[in-house]
């Protein structure tokens, strides 16, 4: 007898930017579950560079995202051959995949909390002083990654912020949006994932266009515990932590399920 699929009878809104989106989709439709693909910002390459000098003398390059590295590496190649000493540092496993793809050589990855603060603690990086380090991001107003730079700042590294991409807001059609909020007000939604305070914002606006004003009755799945904090200040007060990576993430959910069925009292 064929086991159950795992999120069946789940609906859940993928908002990350159309080039990510599809791969998050297709992992959850093929645990069972029903995807309402909802892209809330879009990625824009902006002008960056950097000089062969401080390609050459860095002792290590951080990567935040897999964005970094679709953007960065070419940005990074144009100003010359990566030094082979040099460590390459990944948040995240789609990250590290990519640097893989890009045929990147070095590359490390925290294992436990793939985020700033997971990076922060591996112990290649608790004692840079005097060293170069490139952090390769995106552009954002909110100051994205902030924490990265002002702690090895503070280590005594030499921080080079190399930001090669930017995210903006995006707001799909009318008509998308006209689905979209007929199964809102029907709660026929059991989760929406919000990956960054932008987006969560993106969402607000779009609800707000939308004239929903029952924000917290929407459960928002996110990826750590800085847009938990966000969104609970915001007025969200249905919030769960959900790994990002597609194995792990599957699991999570279907551990949640029922959880994510109580919040949604309409639809258990």
């Amino acid at each position: 007898m064929q086991a159950e699929p795992p999120l069946r009878e789940l609906t859940l809104v993928v908002t990350r930017p159309r080039q990510q989106a599809a791969r998050t989709a297709a992992a959850l439709r093929e645990a069972g579950a029903g995807v309402i693909e909802f892209p809330l910002l879009v990625i824009e390459s902006i002008e960056a560079s950097l000089s062969s000098s401080e390609l050459i003398g860095a002792a290590g390059i951080i990567f935040v995202s897999a964005n970094a590295v679709a953007y960065g590496v070419p940005v990074l190649q144009r100003a010359g051959e990566i030094p082979a000493t040099t460590q390459m540092f990944a948040i995240g496993r789609a990250t590290a995949a990519a640097l893989a793809d890009a045929g990147c050589k070095n590359v490390v990855s925290p294992q436990q909390s793939i985020d700033s603060e997971g990076l922060l603690a591996m112990p290649q990086l608790q004692h840079v002083e005097g060293q170069h380090i490139i952090l390769v991001k995106g552009q954002s107003e909110l100051g994205g990654r902030a924490l990265l730079e002002q702690t090895l700042a503070a280590r005594g590294a030499r921080v080079t912020v190399l930001a090669c991409y930017r995210r903006a807001s995006f707001v799909p059609d009318s008509a998308a949006r006209e689905a979209l909020r007929e199964l809102l007000v029907s709660r026929r939604v059991h989760g929406c994932f919000v990956l960054s305070v932008e987006t969560l914002d993106s969402l607000i606006n779009i609800l707000i266009s939308m004239k929903l004003s029952s924000q917290p009755e929407i459960a928002l799945l996110v990826p750590h515990a800085r847009v938990a904090e966000a969104a609970r200040s915001r007025g969200f007060n249905k919030i769960l932590e959900v790994p990002m990576a597609e194995s792990a993430m599957i699991a999570a959910l279907a551990e949640m399920k029922p959880q994510l069925f109580t919040l949604n009292p309409l639809l258990s």
